[in-house]
């Protein structure tokens, strides 16, 4: 049987599962119409951010970062369901990772917004504290489920060396 903590935390696992994929899935398709606008001789920039081309570079970075993505939410999924918390560590560690890139995009921002473009800077500010304080949501639900798995049964807290590194993190 599983509990309501990790319950919530298998449906953050799958969900982050299959947003990946679904974003995979787009950027698959940039792809492949780069591709046939290139067998046509057309400009090879099919696919545009903020005006500017995109290079394929770009695009496959992205790929092996959500594929990153999908490794950390699957460790997270196998982790709960066979209550192996360690496997836990992986995810946590990628979301602190997402949790700093933030941070130095919320700086760009605020540079930005002071060179100003203060509108464009505000949006994007706004966004990325909304997806900050849902990810530090995420990170105390899964932190609080793996506080839970590392438990031995008899209600002690057994001797795990990752567990004492994870008690330093947070």
């Amino acid at each position: 049987m599983v509990s309501a903590l990790n319950g919530f935390g298998l449906a953050i696992g799958s969900m982050d599962i299959i947003g990946a994929v679904f974003f995979e899935l787009m950027i698959i398709c940039m792809l492949c119409r780069r591709r046939r606008a290139s067998k046509k001789l057309q400009p090879t920039n099919v696919t545009t951010l903020f005006g500017k081309g995109v290079g394929p570079r770009m695009l496959w970075t992205y790929l092996i970062l959500l594929n990153v993505w999908i490794l950390a939410s699957t460790l997270l999924v196998i982790g709960i369901l066979w209550h192996k918390p360690q496997l836990l560590l992986f995810w946590l560690t990628w979301c602190l990772g997402g949790l700093l890139f933030d941070v130095v995009f919320m700086l760009w921002w605020f540079w930005e917004m002071i060179s100003g473009d203060t509108i464009d800077a505000l949006t994007n500010i706004l966004i990325s504290m909304l997806t900050m304080a849902i990810e530090f949501g995420f990170i105390y639900v899964v932190y609080n489920i793996y506080l839970n798995l590392s438990k031995s049964p008899d209600g002690k807290e057994s001797y795990d060396p990752l567990l004492r590194f994870a008690y330093f993190l947070f």
